[in-house]
């Protein structure tokens, strides 16, 4: 919701559309060069799969219900405090004060778990503090090279994943806000660990036509991580981290002053999303989300292009407690193979 204290100068398109194609730039892969033995060069195509290649992988597992219940097509729609995980241009929808807390049961039995805080500083900007964490549980030890015997030692060893970040956002005028977020990134398995710093930046802008919104946003923008190549000896080998460019937009098909016209408390909100990234080829985010008198939402996503995972269903509340808005969010998103994950969110606005 936008407010009265914010600049009521419309930006020219012309400045507008060159700051996202710039971030396009930024954040787009690179095919790798070609090398000077003669290996073949790794170009970007349908069947380009470089997942085992880039480090920090629970940077992909999204946080907060409510985006996994869009399938995850939410770049452009969400403008809370859980937008610190997606596009931190997206936190200044805060008003005043937010919090939320966000937990997953991952796969194999791991735990996932976000929280952030926000609050908007008048005549500064938005700011946001935000952290997560995954934890494998458990793993059994093996011993490779055993023969036809049982390799496990009844041994186990665990590791983990953790993330905390900072984000400001900035509206530069009622209509566009830009954000930036640094963050560290640390993991654990076994005995080996490694740390790193990454940054995000992304955009949100409001046309100001049927509830459209255009957001675009780079994330985990860092150099390589360094992790022991063998056991044997101490040489390191380099990591990318996932690069995740993100572009979306929403706007609101049934509703007061949506494209299909309609009074009361019913309201439809569509939004679509194109995700890029350095270790996978293109994908496609689709969601749905119907809100009855701001109280109740029913939301739905479908993700193309992966192998499991592609659906997603989800519901949630949102009373008001004296002046705090509360925020209840359940997600379930379909798997085929996999035990499905389910998200619960709880927010707070006040």
């Amino acid at each position: 919701m936008l407010t009265d204290h914010r600049l009521r100068s419309l930006p020219r398109p012309l400045p507008v559309l060159g700051l996202l194609v710039l971030l396009g730039a930024v954040a787009l892969p690179r095919p790798a060069a070609a090398q000077d033995d003669g290996a073949p060069t790794l170009e970007q195509d349908d069947d380009f799969n470089k997942g085992g290649r880039t480090a920090f992988q629970f940077l992909k597992i999204g946080v907060g219900a409510r985006q996994a219940a869009l399938g995850e097509a939410s770049v452009a729609l969400v403008r809370d405090v859980s937008a610190a995980f997606w596009n931190p241009g997206g936190i200044a929808g805060i008003e005043r004060y937010e919090a939320s807390l966000t937990y997953t049961r991952w796969l194999a039995e791991m735990n996932y778990a976000g929280a952030a805080v926000g609050a908007r500083v008048r005549g500064i900007g938005t700011f946001a503090l935000s952290v997560a964490a995954l934890d494998y549980g458990d793993i059994p030890e093996a011993i490779v090279g055993t023969g036809n015997s049982d390799p496990r030692t009844g041994n186990t060893f665990s590791g983990g994943d953790f993330m905390a970040g900072l984000s400001y956002a900035r509206d530069f005028t009622d209509r566009l806000a830009i954000g930036v977020g640094v963050k560290y990134l640390h993991e654990d398995l076994w005995e080996e660990s490694a740390g790193t710093l990454a940054f995000d930046i992304g955009t949100n802008y409001e046309v100001g036509y049927r509830g459209i919104r255009i957001a675009m946003a780079a994330q985990n923008l860092s150099g390589s991580v360094s992790w022991r190549a063998d056991s044997l000896t101490d040489r390191t080998e380099g990591y990318d981290l996932p690069l995740i460019f993100r572009v979306g937009v929403a706007g609101d098909v049934v509703g007061p002053d949506a494209f299909v016209r309609v009074d009361g408390p019913h309201r439809l909100v569509a939004a679509v999303e194109a995700i890029n990234t350095n270790d996978f080829s293109e994908r496609l985010h689709v969601g749905l989300e119907y809100t009855f008198s701001d109280l109740l939402a029913l939301r739905g996503g479908y993700r193309m292009n992966y192998a499991e995972g592609n659906w997603s269903v989800g519901a949630g509340l949102r009373p008001t407690i004296g002046s705090m808005r509360v925020r209840l969010d359940y997600a379930y998103v379909g798997y085929e193979f996999l035990d499905a994950p389910h998200r619960l969110s709880v927010g707070f606005a006040f």
